[in-house]
């Protein structure tokens, strides 16, 4: 493992995290979004991009027995990943920032993320009947991952069109892009000897309005989600290297490992949020990326993979039980989601269960 190469994709990670969500609450407030379409939506599937390419390039170019485990791993260990640890950091996160924020609780859109959850116990306890199906139930597993793309998009609407909260007069910290232009524009000459080309007047006068142009958000957004699948690609090649190094199993791997880091984004964006106290942002980019997780990778999985776990087989016994995990950490969460309120010890919760699920790994190696 490259130890360098190791600490400059976290970096990168945390860089990218930084200016991805700086710009995605520019881009609510810009067109006047909800809390749900911002942060279960637009960061979810912005963030969730790492994991969702890792499977299918494991699939389709890897190929083989060893592709289609790590690719069904991976696509089985994102929810897995998402309602543990995530859940736990985000918990973490809370008691960390406790003096800033002066409160142990979350005030988040209850109904928002019940409504996140309740989508996603939906999805995946479809795809884990599918799995769990002898394989000449080939027929129904492809009505499963029919289903389940429109399922999303039902999904996407519902969440788009229910307009709780907008954003529009929430505070946001100035777009880093923005602010980057400015100082550059605002140096040396006078800005009087540099409007003698219409072209740049009008760029001066965009540039120095108190909100930031449009392109300048797309334009942040886009360089923020570049370094986040760059940065997440780079740190599961060293995880890889370690563990090839020490002879896991690709479906343990994939189960444990390559989530821990495709997951990243979603653990510092919503760091990040729960710092800022945007709380229903940082959850709802969670449990938004658990129903995409849950609904477009399993489709990918169930399309391209036999998509069945034998649960005879060790290995496979590990992913029926990151499954039961993951459907039993939402509906915990679900039913702790006041209207309003949200108590740390139901995301603290997360990281005994993750405990559990590698002590059952330690186990079965």
């Amino acid at each position: 493992m490259d130890i360098v190469q190791f600490i400059l994709s976290f970096v990168v990670i945390l860089v990218g995290c930084e200016f991805f969500t700086n710009g995605v609450e520019w881009l609510g407030k810009r067109y006047n979004l909800s809390e749900g379409c911002v942060g279960s939506v637009l960061a979810a599937v912005g963030t969730a991009m790492p994991e969702t390419l890792i499977p299918l390039i494991a699939i389709i170019f890897v190929g083989g027995d060893a592709g289609h485990d790590i690719g069904v791993g991976a696509i089985l260990g994102a929810p897995f990943m998402l309602s543990t640890i995530a859940l736990f950091v985000v918990g973490v996160s809370v008691f960390a920032f406790i003096k800033r924020r002066k409160t142990r609780t979350l005030h988040i859109n209850g109904k928002l993320i019940r409504r996140d959850l309740k989508f996603f116990l939906i999805a995946y306890s479809l795809a884990a009947l599918a799995a769990l199906l002898p394989p000449d139930f080939s027929p129904f597993k492809w009505a499963v991952g029919l289903s389940l793309i429109p399922l999303y998009i039902f999904y996407t609407y519902k969440t788009v069109k229910r307009g709780e909260c907008s954003i529009e007069n929430t505070e946001v910290k100035d777009l880093y892009f923005h602010k980057a232009v400015c100082r550059v524009n605002g140096n040396g000459k006078s800005r009087t000897n540099r409007v003698d080309d219409p072209g740049t007047e009008a760029f001066r006068k965009a540039v120095y309005r108190s909100d930031p142009p449009t392109y300048l958000i797309f334009a942040q957004v886009i360089m923020g989600l570049m370094a986040i699948i760059l940065g997440a690609n780079m740190f599961v090649e060293q995880i890889n290297a370690v563990a090839e190094a020490v002879g896991l199993s690709p479906l343990i791997l994939s189960l444990i490992l390559a989530p821990i880091a495709t997951e990243l984004p979603e653990k510092f964006n919503s760091v990040l949020w729960i710092r800022d106290r945007k709380d229903t942002y940082a959850i709802g980019n969670i449990t938004g990326a658990m129903v995409f997780q849950s609904s477009i990778p399993v489709t990918i999985g169930i399309a391209l993979t036999n998509w069945h776990i034998d649960l005879s087989n060790g290995v496979q016994f590990l992913q029926a039980c990151s499954i039961g995990i993951a459907l039993l950490s939402a509906s915990i969460l679900y039913l702790r989601s006041t209207h309003k309120e949200l108590h740390m010890s139901g995301l603290m919760l997360g990281g005994a269960l993750y405990l559990l699920f590698f002590v059952l790994v330690i186990l079965n190696i």
